[in-house]
């Protein structure tokens, strides 16, 4: 077919470099069906028990979440080594791949060869290839948020929310998964919610029996902040013992500053 600028000679394709290094944008990538991990952090408020950044963990096929506190990256290998043992023993199961970014947290050549895991890494400031962990991190962040705007509470306690957030969405019902939570996904059973209660609220919390006198307190009063992991319990803040504390140290201050 003639064009109307036939007069140019073009006997052979020719390949724009120019429009390479102008225009070129990344392929897409296809879903991955591996087990994906990745680090956040480090966060510039320290939780109350010295946080700093958290693991998350995401099994593919349940799309059920993980996440451990941490105190430096440096503690990722033992707990990578204690999640693979926990994999094997709760769910008679074995972890054939896991994927990750480049950080040499992640270097663990000779434990992943010994346990003939396949450990696959992203490329250089390629995030998508991580997508399922990188999106599970901002839907984390995104209900953590949510969760300490309604209770009001400081960023003190995002180590708390992060966790309590988590645990709502794997027992959420998702589109990915036909309107199944992945808890339900991953344990073929529904979480019983009978135990939930709203993050932030004020709640009681029994004493203990032992040196309880007669006319003492029954209880007191705190903050709900989540559910116990390894016990079957509540987490509670305890307002009296903080208050305490304050005053304690106010009453300190006052003494080495003479504040009146």
């Amino acid at each position: 077919m003639r064009t109307k600028y036939s007069y140019i000679p073009a006997e052979k394709p020719h390949v724009c470099d120019v429009c390479h290094r102008a225009k070129q944008k990344k392929l897409p990538f296809t879903v991955s069906k591996s087990h994906t991990a990745n680090i956040w952090g480090p966060y510039s408020v320290i939780s109350m028990h010295g946080f700093r950044y958290f693991l998350a963990i995401v099994d593919d096929f349940s799309r059920f979440t993980w996440v451990i506190s941490l105190h430096t990256k440096s503690e990722v290998r033992n707990h990578i080594v204690n999640f693979i043992a926990y994999v094997e023993n709760q769910f008679k199961a074995t972890v054939k791949t896991i994927r990750t970014d480049n950080g040499a947290e992640f270097a663990m050549k000779n434990l992943f060869s010994s346990k003939g895991i396949v450990h696959q890494t992203t490329c250089v400031e390629t995030p998508e290839q991580n997508g399922i962990v990188e999106r599970k991190h901002q839907h984390i962040l995104k209900v953590t948020r949510a969760l300490l705007f309604q209770a009001n509470l400081l960023h003190l306690f995002w180590n708390f929310a992060v966790q309590h957030a988590v645990f709502l969405i794997n027992c959420t019902p998702t589109p990915l998964l036909h309107n199944i939570a992945p808890y339900e996904k991953l344990n073929g059973r529904p979480y019983d919610l009978s135990s939930l209660r709203v993050f932030g609220c004020f709640c009681y919390s029994s004493t203990l029996t032992a040196h309880k006198k007669k006319l003492d307190d029954r209880s007191v009063h705190g903050i709900f902040l989540g559910l116990s992991s390894n016990t079957k319990g509540y987490i509670f803040l305890n307002l009296k013992i903080i208050v305490l504390r304050y005053q304690g140290i106010l009453s300190f201050m006052k003494t080495i500053f003479h504040i009146i």
